[in-house]
This record gives C-alpha cells, sequence and structure tokens, in this order.
C-alpha cells in the first residue's frame, strides 16, 4: 500500500510545478508582447508611418490572439489548484494551451513577414533565403528544437543584444535595411524564454501521472476477477442440497 501513497506525492509535486511553470510562462509572454508594441511602435516613428500603415495597426490582431492564450495558459494554472486530485484532463488542458501559444507567438513572425512583402521592404523573401544559406542564429535554434522550444542561455542573450543593433545588422534585410520580421524575432528572441522549461514539466507530470493509471487499471482488472471467481464458486447451500439430493 505503500507504493502508490509515493506515487501520489510524486504526483501531486510535479503538478504544483506545472502549475507554476503556467502562470510563469503565460507572465513572460504577456511582458513580451508589451515590448514588441513598443518596439514596433519605434519602427513606425523611425520609418514615418501612421495609423492604418503602421505595423503596430497590422498586427494588432495577432498579438491580441497571442495575449488571449496567455490567459489560456493561467486558467488551466487555476484548473490544476482547485483541482484536489488533478488527472490527466488537466494535463491535456496544458499541454493543449502550451501549443496553441506557441502557435501564437510564431504567428508573429509571419505576420511581421508579410508585412514586409506588402509594403515592398526588402528582407521578407530575401531574408529567408539569406538566413538558410548564411546561418541565421535563429534558424540555428529552430534546428534544435525551435526559437521556443530550445534551450536558452541568459549569459549568451546579454551577449548577443551587447553586439547587435537594429541598425547596420546583415540580418535585418537587404542593404542593412530593418524589417519588421526582424523586430519581432529580436524582441522574441532577447525577451521571452520560451516554452522548453514548461514542455519538459508536462512531460514530467505525464510520467509521473502514468504509474498511477496503470496502478488503477491494475486495481480494477483484479477487483474484475475476484468477482468472476467468486460468482464461479458454488455457494455452501447449493453444495449441501446437491449432496443431499445424491
Amino acid at each position: 500500500m505503500g507504493k502508490p501513497t509515493e506515487r501520489s506525492i510524486t504526483t501531486d509535486q510535479e503538478f504544483s510545478k506545472l502549475e507554476l511553470l503556467l502562470v510563469q510562462t503565460a507572465n513572460d509572454a504577456t511582458k513580451c508582447l508589451k515590448i514588441l508594441k513598443r518596439n514596433l511602435g519605434k519602427y513606425d516613428g523611425r520609418h514615418g508611418l501612421h495609423f492604418r500603415s503602421t505595423c503596430q495597426h497590422w498586427m494588432r490582431n495577432d498579438i491580441r490572439v497571442a495575449k488571449d492564450t496567455t490567459t489560456d495558459l493561467r486558467y488551466v494554472a487555476k484548473r490544476i489548484k482547485r483541482s484536489k486530485s488533478p488527472t490527466k484532463s488537466e494535463l491535456n488542458a496544458a499541454r493543449i494551451s502550451t501549443n496553441a501559444s506557441a502557435d501564437a507567438m510564431n504567428d508573429l513572425k509571419q505576420s511581421g513577414r508579410i508585412f514586409d512583402q506588402n509594403n515592398g521592404v526588402p528582407g521578407g523573401v530575401t531574408g529567408i533565403i539569406d538566413n538558410i544559406l548564411g546561418g541565421d542564429d535563429d534558424s540555428q535554434k529552430e534546428s534544435k528544437g525551435g526559437l521556443f522550444f530550445g534551450s536558452s542561455d541568459d549569459k549568451q542573450k546579454k551577449e548577443c543584444k551587447a553586439k547587435r543593433s537594429w541598425f547596420g545588422n546583415r540580418k535585418t534585410g537587404q542593404n542593412g535595411i530593418i524589417t519588421v520580421e526582424y523586430v519581432v524575432r529580436s524582441t522574441l528572441r532577447d525577451s521571452f524564454r520560451g516554452f522548453s522549461a514548461l514542455k519538459q514539466q508536462i512531460s514530467a507530470t505525464e510520467s509521473a501521472l502514468s504509474p498511477t493509471i496503470a496502478m488503477r487499471a491494475k486495481e480494477a482488472v483484479v477487483d474484475v476477477a475476484s468477482k468472476l471467481v467468486g460468482d464461479s464458486n458454488p455457494s455452501p447451500t447449493h453444495r449441501n442440497t446437491k449432496s443431499v439430493s445424491m
């Protein structure tokens, strides 16, 4: 009886960690989106863009969608906290909301790229080709698990931040022209830690939960087998009746 109890404690601990990481990731993403809006505003100001012609106006819906997904992350965290015994249902909800949030954050880069293409800014399509041939830092991160799922190092981020600027960088587009896509990518890279830790915790929670599920299934099988054996054995009354008749 001791092992199931130990597994139950481990499972609860993993769910508690998952709850904290859901909230932390949501907070980090929200802060990053605020910084992104500010950086897009700076881009618009430097390029003399106004009203509906601004990249900030263009990306407002995509930013809103990304922000909404952070609300979903917090909701799942509250759901886990309120549950006395979280199950696979909460785990699946955490995985779905995490994937949705990651997709929404990645869509921001595509939205920036489309803005560049629509406004004839060099670096939209050519920037992609240059990144593939030139070995872009972002593409290297994505090959290791994605810009949001790969490992991140704070020291490396600070070094990269010190070396890079929005002007005179070969990855900003042709002839050093700044692109909205680059503004988005650099902001997400420097201001958001990503989803790798959260995804790892989801896997850890799933591993802790699996023995519990297996144990319950085993107990159910044993219970059914016991009932079947009990039903197959004749009762003492039936035996006595049979012996008297003989």
